[in-house]
């Protein structure tokens, strides 16, 4: 009896373990052009439960899921300008948060879901930074600088922005501290580096380089040191996206998602129908 005992509960522990890493709750969005063109779609984290969010004739992308897991925001051409929008993730009722002002994109939710960090030409033509409320009230421009600017992020307690910028031909990832901050490089030019994404404990960034060849997923502190390759493959490993438990990596590579562990450099894959930027609420 004591062995069936301890054989339970060294069951229970496993499940619960299983269950922590798992973290089957969480919702991925992406972007898929399944259907023709791209609209935004929902999985979860193993990859099961996918189904379509927005339906509309133009390209719908760069989905990025609020922290209660309830809204998406994306980028959309459907009016003839790229604009952002939220879409309710239950019921699918759209609003556009920006209207005529210069092209918007590459929006993502900063400082807990209480704000909108995104990018618009709406004053410079290369695109700088701006955060909004959810609902597209009191924009705030945050850069003012000649870099053409991409894919923003916010660290946890909304100090500093990375980003991808490009220069010369060339893509890096760069940062800027906040509010009024220099822009600064933390990679170099000498090859493309893109995509930045802030690990959940605020301390390190996976970002995609082409700094041994074809792209491939790395990682480096938040000051650009101690730079690391996590995935090794021949073909070209682009978008990576935390999950929540700071230990698995989304990315995509031609149509296709994976989730990586970092400990044992397992990937998974999880959807392969024309997917990709991968995001999850953290």
């Amino acid at each position: 009896m004591k062995r069936a005992y301890a054989l339970l509960a060294l069951l229970l522990l496993l499940l619960s373990g299983c269950s922590k890493n798992a973290d089957t709750s969480k919702l991925i969005a992406f972007q898929s052009s399944r259907d023709g063109n791209f609209e935004i779609y929902v999985m979860n984290v193993d990859g099961s439960g996918q189904r379509r969010i927005t339906n509309s004739p133009s390209n719908d992308i760069s989905p990025s899921v609020s922290p209660d897991e309830k809204t998406i925001l994306f980028a959309s051409d459907r009016t003839g300008n790229w604009e952002i929008y939220s879409v309710q993730i239950e019921g699918g009722e759209t609003k556009a948060l920006t209207a005529g002002q210069g092209s918007n994109s590459a929006p993502t939710w900063a400082m807990g879901g209480s704000k909108v960090l995104f990018v618009s030409t709406r004053d410079a033509i290369n695109g700088e930074l701006y955060l909004m409320n959810p609902d597209g009230s009191g924009v705030q421009r945050l850069t003012q600088d000649s870099l053409v600017k991409d894919s923003p992020v916010m660290t946890p307690d909304g100090h500093t922005v990375l980003m991808t910028v490009t220069e010369h031909d060339r893509r890096a990832i760069a940062s800027v501290t906040l509010p009024g901050g220099q822009v600064r490089m933390l990679t170099t030019l000498d090859h493309n580096n893109m995509d930045p994404a802030i690990a959940p404990d605020g301390k390190s960034i996976a970002f995609a380089s082409s700094q041994e060849g074809r792209f491939q997923i790395y990682s480096m502190t938040l000051d650009g040191q101690n730079v690391q390759r996590l995935t090794t493959d021949t073909d070209a490993d682009m978008q990576p996206w935390w999950l929540p438990d700071g230990n698995q990596l989304l990315f995509a590579r031609h149509g296709q998602i994976f989730l990586y562990s970092i400990a044992d450099k397992k990937e998974t894959l999880l959807s392969f129908k024309g997917d990709g930027a991968p995001r999850c609420a953290q």
